[in-house]
């Protein structure tokens, strides 16, 4: 059984347990391998801005997505989708499981199950990976959506990029914490991302002149 540490309210796993679940954190840490991860989205504003950079690094990364804006925007998905991005499911309403106790469980897989038919529909791929609002990671959320067959994603470390920070001071926070097999947080939607977009490239850039390779959250844990 694998070790599963809970620091900071993150979930750090590599692979499966039979303590929590299906849950994951963290890559395999012996590349330097990273996967960008956006929450949130798709956002009109943000995301087309968020794909452009990623277009001129010639990177790929792992959009979260709410149904609700996958409703309200399905060309953007499919266009995430064209551009060789993964697309993982972040709920239908971005709940609080944290102050909402009854969409725990049983009703946040039936939110998980109506958005996986969303992007089902739209792009012909079934999410594989699942991500809760505000990284709730009750045991029995975890276990409903492990039931659907998904796995859930925390991630190693995030730049706090929802306080809007400076983008310097993203940049400098993501240098300092990277590691082989960094799942990064970072939001296309849910707010003003800005700082985030601005911040992007020198995220890129650091990691791949320390010799890191930008992948797929699916090209990470395989």
């Amino acid at each position: 059984m694998a070790l599963v540490l809970l620091v900071n309210g993150m979930l750090l796993a590599q692979t499966q347990s039979n303590l929590f679940g299906r849950v994951v954190g963290l890559g395999n840490g012996k590349e330097k391998l990273i996967a960008l991860t956006f929450d949130d989205g798709p956002s009109k504003t943000f995301t087309p801005q968020v794909l452009t950079v990623l277009r001129k690094y010639n990177v790929h990364a792992t959009f979260f997505m709410c149904g609700e804006q996958i409703s309200y925007y399905p060309e953007l998905v499919k266009q995430v989708s064209v551009d060789g991005n993964e697309i993982a499911n972040h709920s239908w309403s971005h709940p609080n499981l944290y102050k909402n106790k009854a969409m725990r469980g049983a009703p946040m897989a039936s939110e998980v199950q109506k958005t996986n038919k969303l992007i089902e529909k739209l792009v012909m791929i079934k999410p594989a990976y699942f991500r809760a609002p505000y990284n709730y990671a009750g045991k029995e959320t975890i276990k409903a959506v492990n039931d659907l067959g998904l796995v859930y994603v925390g991630w190693t470390f995030s730049v706090l990029d929802w306080e809007k920070p400076a983008p310097g001071t993203m940049i400098n926070m993501f240098t300092k914490k990277l590691m082989p097999g960094t799942i990064l947080l970072l939001h296309d939607g849910g707010g003003n991302r800005t700082n985030t977009v601005a911040a992007l490239p020198g995220i890129i850039e650091s990691a791949q002149k320390r010799g890191y390779k930008f992948v797929t959250l699916g090209e990470l844990l395989k």
